[in-house]
């Protein structure tokens, strides 16, 4: 696994792999290995060091993915989705543009500390390849 997730406790299927070395200037990356033209999966953090803490709410997660996609022209919004996950709470927005038929724009925190992912595919990923994603990500833990 990636060294700058160290601290995470990352389970990803046996299908998957992570192929960071391949993009060393960019975030931990990870593909599905088994399908052609696999969407790739992108993970980054941001630990809290100081200030006030920020305790964003689901909205707020969905608000930060939202505008994330806007910004990065990912296409027309087609579903938010929220809830709990073994690190705290998530929230994440999924767009859909002619390049990238499914992106989704994932906001994960324990209150403090923030897990940043996208998941981006340049065709339509079948249900199984979402849910794994989705599974990957609700699953993360803090090491202990």
């Amino acid at each position: 696994m990636d060294k700058r997730l160290k601290t995470l406790e990352i389970k990803l299927p046996d299908n998957w792999e992570d192929i960071s070395a391949d993009n060393p200037n960019g975030p931990p990356t990870f593909i599905d290995d088994t399908i052609d033209n696999s969407g790739v999966l992108q993970i980054s953090t941001a630990e809290f060091l100081s200030g006030k803490i920020p305790n964003p709410g689901v909205a707020d997660l969905i608000e930060l993915s939202k505008n994330i996609g806007l910004k990065n022209e990912f296409g027309n919004l087609q579903n938010e989705v929220f809830g709990k996950c073994d690190y705290g709470i998530f929230g994440y927005a999924q767009f859909s543009n002619s390049r990238f038929p499914y992106t989704s724009i994932w906001h994960i925190t324990d209150g403090q500390n923030f897990i940043f992912a996208t998941f981006i595919c340049s065709t339509v990923p079948n249900q199984e390849h979402i849910d794994d994603v989705k599974h990957i990500l609700t699953s993360i833990k803090r090491k202990s």
